[in-house]
């Protein structure tokens, strides 16, 4: 995360979409979400300044997760848990949107593998071309946040670039 806002955090508005992020990691974080990968992708990992004249709106994220411990241990929940809680409190982009200006999604790494293979194939396409282009393009990958610790100090991170 640290490399991101080395290499994304060079304009008060990208500066604002990266508090989301960070603070959309956090709130990940605290439901057990600590093991697994997330992408960053979108227009926010293109030049959109240049190519379209526009700051980037927000930064599209999937989520590559194994489930929270509690999960692991018991498995019996997880469908019943997942749609009712789990998905509306942290992937379902129309909540967390609003609130980390993130489009989120989510790869349950311990799903059946066929879903996980579909689902890896699908946003992987999806996030590899450049929308408007023929170009393909690559994606940010970064570890889910083990260490609590490490919020703040991406926190203290952008407020250095920029006073947002």
């Amino acid at each position: 995360m640290f490399e991101v806002v080395d290499r994304f955090c060079n304009s008060p508005a990208r500066a604002q979409l990266l508090k989301g992020l960070n603070a959309y990691r956090k709130h990940l974080h605290a439901g057990g979400f600590t093991s697994g990968t997330q992408w960053i992708d979108g227009s926010f990992v293109e030049n959109v300044e240049v190519l379209r004249r526009r700051a980037p709106n927000d930064i599209d994220v999937v989520t590559l997760f194994t489930r929270p411990l509690r999960y692991q241990l018991d498995a019996s929940g997880w469908a019943r848990d997942f749609e009712k809680h789990i998905f509306p409190t942290y992937f379902d982009t129309k909540i967390m949107k609003p609130r980390y200006k993130c489009d989120t999604y989510p790869i349950d790494l311990d799903a059946v593998p066929r879903a996980v293979v579909r689902n890896t194939i699908y946003w992987h396409g999806l996030f590899s071309d450049m929308r408007e282009a023929n170009t393909k393009k690559g994606i940010v990958e970064i570890p889910l946040a083990t260490d609590v610790m490490e919020f703040s100090a991406i926190e203290q991170k952008i407020g250095g670039k920029f006073d947002v």
